[in-house]
């Protein structure tokens, strides 16, 4: 297969004219959201441009000549499959040009098929040219069909560019894949200290290894050597509790803390990460997915529901099976744990043994034994500050929120010297495309909006938007405005509806930094921020908040 650097398009995107036509410009919008979100991940990297018939086709010369040559210079082919697709014999002929030049490995690794409408993609993949061009049917379809009617595909936008949000998790799933095969392309396929995310496959990956959690029949000095092996190299981060559905939140609550007594940091994971990619699977040691009663949710985006989500993304971002485990919080005696639920059935499908929580106590506490200490919190509590991504600035909350911590860093030093462990920030984004889907802000404890291409009329309508969000009145969290130059021209700040507006440098979109005339405001900010959470510790039932210079 052609290396990147030979190539004149990132993909060659098969697809029949008049399926782009019929669902308003899907296939169109599908290109444009692709190459933004691409040139988002791989930011620094030179990407050809994508091919489209519709924008870059022929114009002279032999069709036949110009399509094998275009589909060998693409380093991919992604097939978008509606029913004009379904009836034409010209699309078949692209999938055959590619299987030509690519072979076997191609369709393995640089085929994409995306399903618009479930009944073209039955007629196609039953039909005997699609079965002759990919024998065994082993080749994943991504769909995109609306699950409350197959027979058309799911809107790209909710709003003038608005992504919606059923679109996006099929969408981010292949973009991810793609993403991290263009890098590997890019960079020589160099290997990495992590192991690359596995590719999409129609079959589920492999089932973990057994648990780590060894029987009582081990000897002591087998079981010593498995418990370092396990647990003596450096760990990146805390353990991260998965989410579950609201009924379990009690029992989630009660493992974080007997977790946590058993000397085992732990953080929990809110359904809000699948609009982040998961971003805090990057820092995490390990994965512990709570199995309940509940019925699954998600189900309309993986048959495996939010356990299936979690699972998928886990492994896609290079982390260890061995790493994910599960906490088994189901009651000893539900029918739901010998029947063949939904769930029961996932979890046979992909080999896992979910563990009582006393077991995971237990192999905690013969690690103390044997000298294995478990790593320490790298930090104290956390305080979250949310900052917008939208549409225009989707990944800038990053960098951004990067800045932030190095002040709140600083401002800790200064006012809470003593304070051991300090402090903790995270930054995380606020899609605010997607606030009416978002859940309350409850745990927020500061907020930065985004003033960059949006118009002040914007801005307010985001503002109250977000307040809507948050508790009214003193139990607000601080917000300010990060006012963008650019796009913005430099001027004097202005208040937006009653939050501050402070001017931040964005020419280098990876070093955001605020201006040196407003750092004392920023920190005035961060002050709010330390007092709010300082008053919200106090009221805890752990009891109060460590004393924190004023």
């Amino acid at each position: 297969m052609n290396a990147l650097k030979d190539c004149e398009y990132s993909a060659f995107i098969s697809y029949a004219h008049a399926d782009d036509a019929l669902w308003y410009q899907w296939v169109t919008h599908f290109r444009a959201e692709l190459e933004q979100g691409l040139r988002a991940q791989l930011r620094g990297l030179s990407l050809p441009r994508m091919h489209m018939s519709g924008d870059n086709g022929p114009v002279a010369g032999m069709l036949g000549e110009e399509l094998e040559r275009r589909v060998a210079t693409s380093f991919a082919m992604i097939i978008i499959v509606g029913d004009n697709y379904a009836q034409s014999e010209w699309c078949l002929k692209e999938l055959a040009c590619f299987k030509r030049l690519f072979g076997d490995e191609g369709l393995r690794q640089r085929l994409y098929i995306v399903s618009l409408v479930e009944g073209a993609m039955q007629s196609v993949a039953g039909s005997a040219d699609w079965r002759a061009l990919v024998p065994g049917g082993e080749q994943l379809w991504l769909p995109f069909s609306d699950p409350d009617d197959p027979q058309r595909p799911l809107d790209v936008y909710m709003g003038p560019g608005l992504v919606a949000t059923p679109f996006r998790v099929p969408f981010e799933r292949l973009r991810n894949d793609f993403a991290a095969k263009l890098k590997r392309a890019a960079t020589g396929g160099l290997p990495s200290p992590a192991p690359p995310a596995p590719p999409l496959s129609l079959s589920p990956p492999p089932p973990p290894p057994p648990s780590r959690l060894l029987s009582e029949g081990v000897s002591p000095v087998a079981e010593a050597e498995a418990c370092r092996a396990a647990d003596a190299a450096p760990r990146p981060g805390p353990w991260l509790l998965g989410f579950a559905p609201p009924a379990s939140q009690g029992s989630l609550a009660a493992a974080a803390r007997a977790l946590q007594g058993a000397g085992q940091p732990v953080q929990r994971l809110s359904p809000e990460a699948v609009f982040n990619d998961f971003t805090e699977f990057n820092d995490a040691h390990t994965l512990l997915l709570p199995v309940d009663d509940a019925a699954l949710l998600m189900t309309r985006f993986r048959p495996g529901g939010h356990l299936e989500v979690q699972r998928d993304a886990w492994l896609q971002h290079g982390k260890p099976a061995e790493r994910l485990l599960w906490l088994d919080l189901r009651d000893a005696g539900s029918a739901h744990a010998g029947s063949a639920s939904p769930t029961v059935t996932f979890l046979a499908q992909v080999g896992a043994t979910p563990l009582p929580l006393p077991a995971l106590l237990d192999r905690l506490e013969r690690r103390e034994r044997l000298n294995v200490q478990p790593a320490k919190p790298a930090a104290g509590p956390v305080v979250r500050i949310y900052i917008e991504s939208n549409r225009n600035e989707r990944t800038l909350w990053e960098p951004l929120g990067q800045q932030i911590q190095r002040s709140w860093d600083a401002l800790c030093r200064q006012l809470a010297p003593d304070l051991v462990p300090p402090l903790s920030l995270r930054a995380r984004g606020l899609p605010v495309d997607q606030l009416d889907d978002f859940p309350n802000l409850d745990d927020a404890d500061g907020v930065v909006l985004l003033w960059g291409k949006k118009t002040a009329q914007a801005l307010v309508a985001q503002i109250d938007k977000v307040e809507r969000k948050i508790a009214p009145g003193r139990d607000a969290p601080p917000g300010i405005v990060a006012f963008l130059i650019p796009p913005q021209a430099s001027s004097e700040p202005m208040p937006a509806w009653g939050w501050q507006v402070l001017r931040f440098d964005a020419r280098d979109e990876d070093k955001i930094d605020v201006l040196e005339v407003e750092n004392d405001q920023l920190k005035r900010f961060l002050r709010k921020v330390l007092q709010r959470r300082r008053a919200r510790d106090s009221q805890t039932p752990d009891g109060p908040a460590p004393e924190a210079a004023p």
